[in-house]
C-alpha cells in the first residue's frame, strides 16, 4: 500500500501501522513521536496513535508538540 509522510510517498506492506511508515521514513520523526515532541495527524486533521493502522492512500503529517500546543 502506499501513504504519504509530510509530503514523501512510501510503500508499506498491507497491516503496517503508523509506526512502520515513520521508521522507513526517518527514525527522528518516529523519535519524536515517542518522546512527545511531535504527533501525528491523518489528512483529515485528526490526531493519530502510531500503533494504530495506517491507511492506503491516506497522508499524515507530523507535527511538533509546540506547532500542536498553538492551535
Amino acid at each position: 500500500m502506499l501513504v504519504s509522510i509530510n509530503g514523501s510517498k512510501i510503500t508499506l506492506f498491507q497491516g503496517a501501522t503508523l509506526k512502520h511508515a515513520l521508521l522507513k521514513t526517518d527514525q527522528n520523526l518516529y523519535e519524536a513521536v515517542m518522546n512527545k515532541q511531535a504527533v501525528i495527524k491523518d489528512q483529515e486533521g485528526n490526531l493519530t496513535n502510531i500503533n494504530g493502522a495506517a491507511a492506503d492512500g491516506w497522508a499524515y503529517t507530523i507535527e511538533t508538540t509546540e506547532a500542536y500546543k498553538q492551535l
